[in-house]
């Protein structure tokens, strides 16, 4: 057992408990995080953010409270200091190679519709004179699938090559045939 204690609590329940604080709060960011985030606007690209932080408190309390009940023969405050530090690099490595490369690839895979003005594709179902039709659209980082009319009013059959013309208020494509 410890022998050391913070705001008169034992070691080990301190750490256990900021364990058990992490896990929770872990949870709960998996439920509302990006509703947080979004509301907030937190959760860039800084070293403290919302994951960081939860993360380093669960860490923080798990390895501690490991060390405490298995380091015996080392000192509480010197497990304090060491688990302060091995949680603080293990934390920036984790942000640094996982947690900000996932966030910038996100960014990277967002696209605005008005990007695929004069973008070509093709027409999945075909698209009737007056009517509406579905076309997709291939990008670097997937197909984009989207209802369409005809702009020049005229049939567009399934597999026609075609070019995103404009957009209409209601999110629908107005597509031409594309002649390559």
């Amino acid at each position: 057992m410890s022998d050391m204690e913070l705001f008169g609590y034992d070691i080990e329940s301190i750490y256990l408990f900021l364990l058990i604080a992490g896990v929770v709060l872990t949870v709960l960011y998996i439920f509302v995080g990006e509703l947080i985030e979004g509301l907030m606007d937190i959760g860039g690209d800084a070293i403290l953010n919302p994951i960081t932080v939860i993360g380093y408190i669960t860490l923080l309390g798990g390895l501690g409270y490991v060390l405490e009940t298995m380091a015996f023969f080392i000192g509480s405050g010197i497990i304090l200091l060491i688990n302060l530090v091995v949680s603080a690099i293990v934390i920036v490595l984790v942000n640094y190679f996982i947690i900000l490369p996932v966030k910038r690839s996100e960014k990277n895979t967002s696209y605005s519709i008005n990007e695929l003005k004069g973008a070509v594709g093709e027409v999945f179902t075909t698209i009737p004179e007056n009517g509406f039709g579905e076309i997709i659209i291939s990008r670097t980082h997937g197909t984009v699938s989207k209802a369409a009319k005809s702009f020049d009013h005229e049939v567009l059959p399934e597999g026609t090559k075609i070019l995103v013309i404009d957009i209409d208020d209601e999110g629908v494509f107005l597509v031409s045939k594309h002649y390559e």
